[in-house]
C-alpha cells in the first residue's frame, strides 16, 4: 500500500490507522528519553505508529516497548508493504540483533544520510517559503 499525500504534501496517516492498517515510520534521529511515557529509539529503527491524532507527538511501538515520540523525529515509510528486514529482531538470550537494530540490513548508513539530507532540504524550502510570505506581507503594508 502506498501512502496518500494531501495538497500540502503531508502524509495522511489518520485514515490509514483508523482503517486498521499498520503504519510504519523510520527514525531519522536518536530519541533519548528519561520519561517512561516516551518511546526511546535510535536512528534507523522502524516504529509501528499506533496513534497520530496529535500532530507533534505520536504513540508507537518497537518490539515490546510503547510510548510517545516526536513526529518530527521520524519519516513514514513510503511503501508500507516493504518487508520489515530492518525491524529489530530478538535473537538467542533475548537481546536484539545489533546489526539489524542499527540499520545494517536494508536501511544502510547511506540511506540514513540521504534521509537526513532530504529532511534538511525540505526544512530549508519551508523556511524560504515563510521568508517569501513575510516579505510579501511587509511589501503590501508599505
Amino acid at each position: 500500500m502506498a501512502l496518500k499525500i494531501d495538497a500540502q504534501g503531508f502524509v495522511v496517516t489518520l485514515s490509514l490507522i483508523s482503517d486498521g492498517s499498520v503504519v510504519y515510520a523510520e527514525a531519522l534521529w536518536d530519541h533519548v528519553t528519561m520519561d517512561d511515557q516516551e518511546l526511546g529509539f535510535k536512528a534507523g529503527d522502524v516504529i509501528e505508529v499506533m496513534d497520530a491524532t496529535n500532530k507533534e507527538w505520536w504513540w508507537g511501538r518497537i518490539l515490546d516497548s510503547e510510548g510517545w515520540f516526536p513526529a518530527s523525529f521520524v519519516r513514514l515509510r513510503v511503501n508500507q508493504d516493504e518487508p520489515m528486514e530492518d525491524y529489530p529482531l530478538k535473537v538467542e538470550g533475548g537481546k536484539e540483533d545489533d546489526s539489524r537494530r542499527f540499520g545494517m540490513g536494508q536501511t544502510t548508513k547511506d540511506q540514513m544520510r540521504t534521509n537526513v539530507i532530504n529532511e534538511i532540504i525540505s526544512t530549508e524550502r519551508d523556511y524560504i517559503k515563510h521568508l517569501k510570505d513575510i516579505c510579501e506581507v511587509r511589501g503590501n503594508n508599505s
